[in-house]
């Protein structure tokens, strides 16, 4: 995460951070960068090098919001392949995939009231289990709307212009970037959903898959934010740095970044076999980073 004047170069592979003194880290340790201040310089080279590693760049805007992603361009070694594969998915195959990604996110939403011991999680839970094959009952939306009130209160709204608001919208962006980075990094194109269709959204897939990662943003607003708050750096640093947190995927606790791997993994066994129970979606966990042995 970038706070100050700086300069990104690379020198052996690294990548060479200069502000009052300079900091160097190999690239193969940083899966992405953050740009909130704007006298930021980043070398040609530093560019084609995040590329090569796979490392998505994230840049702010004047409020310090992510407004951008620069990602890895399209070089799996069989991309007309998955491009094929991606068009060629059949209606029930897209729709039993939206299923399980709206269970497992009302899941998640049910995690997140039961860990912050306020009242609906066994109502999320309740509905979670009447999603149906493609939600044609609504039930995410269904969901979502009892979801805030019980996290929030029932004066709350997502259009409100408040620091709780503000603190969601930068959490999903960081979550939305992740899971483009790992997408392309698997071939596929973000640009062609399961459910989202946005003829002018590019990263229609990533916001599929990353409906099951909101409710870890919500969890750590709702821990720490206040509507009346000043949207501080160490909040902004937290948000960020929850790529870092626990999660559990597959019986196995791993951080966001590594479960988000997992997902486009799976999902692509789920593709080339046509068989959507082969995808891994994660669940939520308690709140803390992840430790390695």
């Amino acid at each position: 995460m970038i706070r100050k004047p700086s300069k990104l170069s690379i020198r052996y592979n690294q990548l060479v951070i200069e502000q009052e003194e300079a900091v160097s880290i190999p690239l193969e340790d940083i899966c992405s960068i953050l740009i909130e201040e704007p006298a930021v310089t980043v070398t040609s080279v530093a560019l084609s090098k995040m590329a090569e590693y796979n490392i998505a760049l994230f840049t702010c805007d004047q409020k310090r919001l992510p407004n951008g992603v620069f990602n890895t361009f399209q070089k799996h070694s069989r991309q007309l392949s998955v491009l094929y594969m991606q068009y060629a998915y059949t209606k029930p195959f897209k729709k039993r995939i939206w299923q399980q990604i709206v269970i497992q996110k009302l899941i998640n939403q049910g995690k997140c009231l039961e860990f912050l011991n306020k009242e609906g999680a066994e109502d999320l839970y309740r509905i979670s289990k009447t999603v149906d094959s493609g939600d044609t009952n609504n039930r995410e939306a269904y969901g979502a709307k009892k979801y805030f009130h019980y996290l929030f209160g029932s004066q709350f709204t997502r259009r409100s212009d408040n620091t709780i608001n503000i603190a969601l919208n930068y959490g999903y962006a960081i979550m939305r970037g992740i899971v483009a980075r790992s997408l392309v990094n698997y071939g596929f194109f973000p640009c062609i959903g399961i459910h989202h269709d946005n003829d002018l959204n590019k990263f229609n897939l990533a916001d599929d898959f990353m409906e099951v990662l909101r409710p870890l943003v919500d969890l750590y607003v709702a821990q720490h934010v206040n509507p009346d708050d000043e949207f501080s750096a160490s909040i902004r640093a937290d948000l960020y740095n929850l790529a870092n947190v626990d999660i559990l995927i597959n019986d196995e606790t791993l951080t966001v970044v590594n479960a988000v791997e997992e997902i486009a993994k799976s999902f692509v066994t789920a593709s080339k076999t046509q068989n959507p129970s082969c995808l891994k979606l994660p669940k939520l966990l308690p709140l803390q980073l992840h430790v390695y042995e």
